[in-house]
């Protein structure tokens, strides 16, 4: 016969309390006597391991994690600088490109600072006190600077810790953009006088003749301290600028601060030479009050000065040795922009202060408790026995009553449960099971959770179908990107007096670079690059705009050249840009008969050739701004000649700029290199020409392998022509 669940629960209730009653009672006796005389004994074994353990695991958890935290640090650090180094340069590249084609910017004119604009971001003119303000060429220099004012703001503003960024002319002008226009005027109401030439980032830049960090130094017009970078540039081998930026030593303090591991431990920046840039630490051989100069090379402690040694080498390391008279652990990493180094230190004893807490707090509950045990052990022992009688008489009656009033719920609910199924997710709370107890939560949770079932189904069908529908309108994007881009090769298979290949490997899944080639004419080719700023979805549809207006304008025959193009298509893209999106084009225009070759460049990398017996060179042409930044500009033509054999390589600056894991760039000597090598192995097509397909799939092959595993930043485009000669090969001859 089957034995129903409320007559096993009480069965079951039964037993076990018998069974728990006569042990607990006999057990609990005897434990509570035997216990007494062992507590001691416990007590000092279990501080013993506590102390043991706790410090042993985090001397481990010191050697192992210290060393990851402290890279991990220097390199958040070494981020911020990088940031601002790689903005300054490209404003130098910027200034470079102004002193050498002044004519295809068009000025702006540079106010002096003024009280109005306290704590706005301003454009700023300042002079130093030995200046030539009348100077006709550098009122004209400042002019043409001034053209980069939008830029140069965007650089300030853009960035969380970069106070200010500046170009510094020779002559003693210094154009400036920061908030603290109102720093720079006297009590009289006029401009103070900057003398650039005598502040440490100007005069470093110089004497280095490269991007130059500063040590911490006092800020020129207010009572704070200050990492500056200087940039020099060149033209013709003379310095014609230096451009130059700042972070406060507070923003600093903040980020060095940030790498603190927990309040015991202590971090430390030094420079190249050892010297002390900024400490968390006041006092010490680890310390440094304010501006106080103190070199770790120069302690009387060898073990710190051997590891100061180690440190800036520019690897990375950890230590326990004596600091302060205390020993200490000590790690430290490189900050590679900089060539500075991050030490991060703990004392022992604070690595073991919570062992030796939580073994004072240990022993402190086992005396009280062995206290209170030994004062109540004789009425314990009475307790229990009467206790153990009650609870027999009285387990009977209650399981009685508390097994029918819980299988009734329970049968219900699994009733109900066994219903949800299909689209029937509801499960509805009765009465019978609102039992005041975990039954009733059960249930209320059962019913909470049907009703969250079906909303996650509601939310999982709705984000799938937005997902797809996402998924799709990128895809689409993307082919539409692809469609509108020439991408059957050969191109022009009639055609025997040149051939030519391209490509494009967006870093999203629409990018905004982009290639063309067309005939204009059965005896004129043209070829484009261009690179849009920014990337995705609106960097396509300003590609879209852009390469439509080029291939119409060059159709079109209403211009003579491609510098007469490009004016055009300038003008109708700065129409409307209220996004101040800009593209850079490079645009040329081959006479196929003859092999003159007829270009004009909108702030595009430089062209690289390929001659018979030279090999491939980058051939500097007159730079305009890029197109969209300013209506106005007048681009100029340069003029080349391809004889059969040579070769014309444009790309974009995703080639030279591609970074692997250690921020190295590719680079312009490197990607040379790799074309010639490339040319050399990609062997000849079916029409004796060079194969450019393999080519660029081997210049390709060698940026992936320089780049390794580092994801793709910015999108790769190459394009290469091969010119083959005209149509007659003796008249070429």
């Amino acid at each position: 016969m089957k034995e129903s669940l409320r007559v096993k629960i009480f069965r079951m209730n039964i037993m076990l309390i018998a069974v728990a009653l006569v042990l607990f009672t006999v057990l609990g006796i005897y434990q509570v006597r035997r216990y007494s005389g062992s507590m001691e004994e416990t007590n000092r074994d279990q501080n013993a391991i506590i102390v043991g353990s706790l410090s042993d695991s985090m001397r481990d958890m010191a050697t192992e994690s210290f060393r990851k935290y402290v890279v991990s640090e220097a390199k958040i650090i070494d981020g911020e600088f990088w940031t601002m180094r790689h903005d300054l340069e490209i404003l130098a590249r910027q200034v470079q490109m102004v002193m050498e084609e002044p004519s295809a910017y068009s000025p702006v004119e540079v106010p002096l600072p003024s009280q109005a604009d306290a704590g706005k971001l301003t454009l700023q003119l300042l002079y130093s006190d030995e200046a030539r303000k009348d100077d006709p060429e550098m009122k004209e220099k400042i002019l043409r600077i001034g053209g980069l004012r939008n830029m140069m703001l965007e650089m300030v503003d853009g960035s969380e810790t970069m106070l200010d960024c500046m170009v510094s002319l020779p002559g003693g002008a210094s154009i400036i953009v920061d908030r603290t226009p109102e720093g720079k005027v006297g009590p009289d109401g006029q401009p103070q006088y900057y003398n650039a030439y005598r502040r440490p980032w100007y005069v470093g830049a110089v004497v280095h003749g490269t991007t130059y960090f500063t040590p911490v130094n006092k800020d020129n017009y207010f009572d704070n301290y200050e990492v500056m970078v200087g940039v020099p540039v060149y033209v013709d081998e003379e310095l014609a600028a230096v451009c130059g930026g700042s972070i406060h030593l507070d923003s600093l303090a903040d980020i060095i601060e940030d790498a603190k591991l927990g309040e015991h431990s202590e971090t430390c920046l030094i420079n190249e030479n050892g010297n002390i840039i900024y400490s968390s630490k006041e006092d010490g051989e680890l310390g440094v009050r304010g501006m106080e100069l103190k070199n770790l090379l120069e302690g009387s402690n060898a073990d710190l000065v051997t590891l100061t040694e180690e440190a800036l080498e520019g690897g990375t390391g950890f230590s326990l040795l004596d600091v302060d008279g205390e020993q200490t652990f000590v790690a430290y990493a490189p900050v590679d922009t900089l060539g500075w180094t991050l030490l991060l230190s703990i004392s022992q004893e604070n690595l073991n202060k919570t062992a030796y807490l939580l073994a004072e707090q240990t022993d402190t509950v086992m005396e009280e408790s062995l206290a209170k045990l030994r004062k109540g052990e004789g009425r314990t022992v009475a307790t229990t026995l009467i206790i153990a009688g009650i609870l027999l008489i009285f387990a009977g009656i209650l399981s009685l009553v508390f097994s029918k009033r819980l299988v009734n719920p329970i049968k219900r609910m699994t009733l109900r449960v066994s219903e949800i199924e299909g689209d029937n997710m509801s499960f509805q709370v009765e009465d019978v099971l609102l039992t005041g107890d975990e039954i009733e939560v059960l249930a209320r949770a059962f019913a909470n959770m049907s009703e969250k079932m079906r909303g996650y189904v509601r939310e999982i069908v709705e984000i799938t179908s937005e997902k797809q529908r996402l998924d799709t309108e990128l895809s689409v994007a993307a082919d539409i990107q692809l469609d509108m881009l020439p991408t059957r090769f050969p191109a022009f298979p009639d055609r025997k007096e040149f051939d030519l290949y391209a490509v494009m490997d967006p870093a999203k899944e629409v990018g905004g670079d982009f290639y063309d080639f067309f005939l204009i004419d059965d005896d004129h080719l043209a070829v484009v690059m261009a690179d849009v700023s920014g990337k995705g979805v609106p960097a396509s549809l300003f590609m879209v705009i852009s390469k439509t207006l080029i291939k119409n304008s060059a159709l079109s025959g209403r211009h003579e050249s491609p510098a007469a193009i490009l004016n055009d298509v300038n003008d109708s893209l700065c129409e409307g840009n209220e996004e101040s999106m800009f593209v850079t084009v490079w645009l040329g225009i081959l006479t196929i008969s003859t092999g003159d070759l007829i270009s004009a460049c909108a702030g595009h990398e430089y062209p690289v050739f390929y001659r018979k017996g030279r090999g491939f060179s980058a051939e500097r042409d007159p730079h305009g701004i890029a197109m969209g930044s300013m209506a106005g500009i007048r681009y100029r033509n340069a003029e080349w000649h391809l004889d059969p054999g040579d070769m014309l390589f444009l790309y974009t600056d995703g080639v030279p700029e591609a970074n692997n894991s250690e921020h190295e760039l590719f680079g312009s000597e490197r990607m040379l290199q790799a074309l010639d090598r490339s040319v050399g192995e990609a062997g000849e097509d079916a029409a004796g020409g060079t194969d450019l397909k393999a080519l660029l799939n081997i210049l390709r092959s060698q940026i992936d392998d320089f780049v390794g595993d580092t994801p793709q930043f910015d999108d790769l485009t190459m394009m290469c022509l091969e010119y083959r000669g005209g149509k007659d090969p003796a008249e070429n001859a």
